[in-house]
């Protein structure tokens, strides 16, 4: 009897252990931490397979896959992406707790930290929320607000594709097109206008189902913050 106990002990004990290795699934990337500071990405997740690939993104954009190792006695976690530059960093100390789990190693003499999370649904970037379309509400300059003398008509709204292409129209009706640039560690947008005379503009952006605000960061829009809601429709 005690014989039979003991085997279903080291039997479950075992199959825990297994269990608690399993280093598959999505996982959302919450922090990262190079010697002690964060350089934590945007919406970064990696889904790791188990027959032996993964992908990795952020938010909704693919950017990496591979193929992935795990040592389970040394606990070591190595990915090979195979569209990429080579890792030479070698491979990450592994710490798995519940639904958590840590990567360890050393880069170029610094400690670099990443805590991910399991989570059963894609992350959603600044990028992928702030595409759409936004019709203008208002414009303040220094605080006070210029709606009346910047939009009179209410004319202005801006397409922010998900291309990277954006479309804008003008108080006076007219169009303008160009590109759009989101940082990737920040959530600031960059828009490079198709229009030569006009210099690049970045702003730092807040968006929410159905509100954008756009505060300027450049020396050419620091004192300005603009407003936008989301439409469903081009405005006639």
């Amino acid at each position: 009897m005690r014989t039979k106990i003991t085997c279903l002990f080291l039997f479950l004990f075992t199959c825990t252990l297994l269990y608690a290795q399993d280093i598959s699934g999505l996982w959302v990337i919450k922090k990262v931490l190079v010697g002690g500071q964060t350089m934590t990405p945007v919406a970064k997740w990696t889904n790791i397979q188990k027959d032996g690939s993964y992908q990795s993104g952020n938010g909704w954009l693919q950017n990496a896959e591979g193929t992935w190792t795990f040592d389970k006695k040394k606990k070591l976690y190595a990915a090979t992406e195979t569209n990429g530059i080579k890792d030479e960093f070698g491979p990450f100390t592994v710490e798995l707790k519940n639904n958590t789990m840590t990567w360890l190693r050393e880069e170029e003499g610094m400690i670099v930290t990443v805590l991910l999370e399991k989570t059963d649904q894609m992350p959603k970037s600044t990028a992928d929320r702030i595409v759409g379309l936004w019709d203008l509400l208002d414009i303040t300059k220094d605080g006070k607000s210029t709606i009346a003398i910047q939009d009179p008509n209410n004319k202005r709204f801006i397409h922010i594709r998900w291309d990277r292409l954006y479309r804008e129209r003008t108080a006076q009706g007219k169009r303008s097109t160009g590109y759009w640039h989101m940082h990737g560690h920040k959530p600031e947008v960059t828009l490079l206008s198709h229009n030569g005379k006009k210099i690049p503009e970045t702003w730092k952006v807040s968006v929410s189902s159905d509100e954008l605000k756009m505060l300027g960061v450049s020396d050419s829009n620091r004192t300005i913050e603009i407003t936008y809601r989301r439409i469903h429709q081009f405005p006639k």
